[in-house]
């Protein structure tokens, strides 16, 4: 296992020991963990109940045709991108497994596959699992935390593939549609397959809109797109994520999938269909929620004089608390113990990050008032020397 490797599963310990912690005490306000807080709509689970009344003889391992045609359709109208739904569109049980079973696809022993530094540490534990060996491609130049064109020609020269998470967790950076075009003309000077972690996309503020790596020129053909309906529909406990590729990608990914766990449950595959034929679309009034959260936090820390990378999308935020002195796992750790509030670690992130903090917005906004009331005296008592 490599450096960067068995950092990130350290990491990965570390938040999952404060989560232990949190559970056992009373009166935590979570801005840890990103499972939406907000209820499944109603339509979405009476909607997968009645075509449960139908019941189909056999479900394959890609999933069912009606949630595959329903992706394709949904990725036309709103993407501009067509996607064969026989042939390219594969449902995974959550996006997190969509992750492994790319990277087992995609990913011979000593490839090297780059990321941005920082990143999501699942990557780091589904490229190991594959035998890869992870290239860190430095953000942060002047606190954006956007992936540069010129960063990926860079850093990414030799390596098979890009992981490009838009929004990014944990940064909640966001690249618009000029900035991926830039980014797949790097990938396409650099010959790098992309594997597109879209699992945000449906959570950009500021009036924007997510542009899809595989509608860029020249990249539908080499491009992996991974996403699911966790995020975007509050669906977390239902699993279902799916991957997006060309048909030869696919039937690989098939292959693996039958020998690993077969098909996604009918249920969950039922619900997602459900979701995608509400006959309200829920995800607006989603957005508006965490968007108001955002805005809340931003505030709260500015008055805290914590400083933080512009969150364009997402659900996290990624903040410099190097000025009281602490680490970041130190910082968490005591204002888990001392104050009840939970908060990740920017080491868990990326070691370069060991004075950041990842913060979720997935708390009501009475809750983040709270918690930021609590931070308040926290970080006082941090400034002055007191703690």
């Amino acid at each position: 296992m490599s450096r960067v490797a068995r950092a990130g599963e350290q990491a990965t310990s570390l938040r999952y020991r404060m989560m232990e912690l949190a559970a056992s005490m009373d009166d935590v306000i979570s801005l840890g963990r990103g499972d939406p807080d907000l209820d499944t709509p109603p339509a979405i689970w009476e909607g997968a109940l009645e075509r449960m009344k139908q019941l189909p003889r056999s479900v394959p391992v890609r999933g069912l045709a009606g949630l595959r045609h329903a992706l394709a359709r949904r990725y036309k109208a709103e993407k501009g991108v067509s996607f064969d739904p026989d042939r390219e569109i594969l449902i995974t049980n959550g996006a997190q497994e969509g992750l492994f079973l790319a990277m087992l696809a995609l990913v011979d022993p000593g490839d090297k596959v780059a990321t941005p530094d920082p990143r999501y540490s699942s990557y780091d534990q589904a490229i190991g699992a594959a035998g890869g060996e992870i290239v860190e491609i430095p953000t942060g130049a002047n606190r954006s935390f956007e992936l540069g064109a010129d960063d990926v020609r860079t850093h990414a020269s030799g390596a098979k593939l890009l992981v490009f998470v838009n929004p990014s967790n944990p940064t909640g950076a966001f690249a618009d549609a000029v900035a991926v075009q830039e980014l797949a003309h790097a990938a396409r000077d650099t010959d790098l397959i992309v594997v597109a972690d879209e699992i945000y996309e449906d959570l950009v503020y500021d009036g924007k809109r997510l542009f899809s790596f595989a509608a860029c020129d020249g990249m539908r053909g080499r491009t992996v797109t991974l996403s699911g309906f966790s995020k975007s529909y509050a669906m977390t406990g239902f699993r279902v994520g799916y991957l997006l590729g060309d048909a030869a990608f696919i039937d690989a990914v098939e292959e693996l999938k039958t020998a690993l766990s077969g098909p996604c449950p009918l249920f969950s595959q039922y619900a997602a269909l459900a979701a995608l034929e509400q006959e309200r679309d829920s995800r607006p009034a989603f957005l508006e929620i965490y968007g108001r959260r955002r805005q809340r936090m931003m505030a709260g820390l500015d008055a805290l004089g914590i400083p933080y990378g512009h969150p364009g999308g997402g659900l996290f935020m990624w903040a410099d608390v190097a000025r009281f002195g602490l680490a970041g796992d130190e910082f968490c750790y005591r204002l888990l113990e001392e104050v009840g509030v939970l908060m990740f670690p920017g080491g868990s992130f990326g070691e370069r990050w060991r004075h950041w903090v990842r913060i979720s917005l997935l708390a009501p906004e009475e809750r983040i008032a709270a918690a930021l009331e609590r931070m308040q005296g926290f970080v006082t008592s941090l400034a002055s020397g007191e703690r």
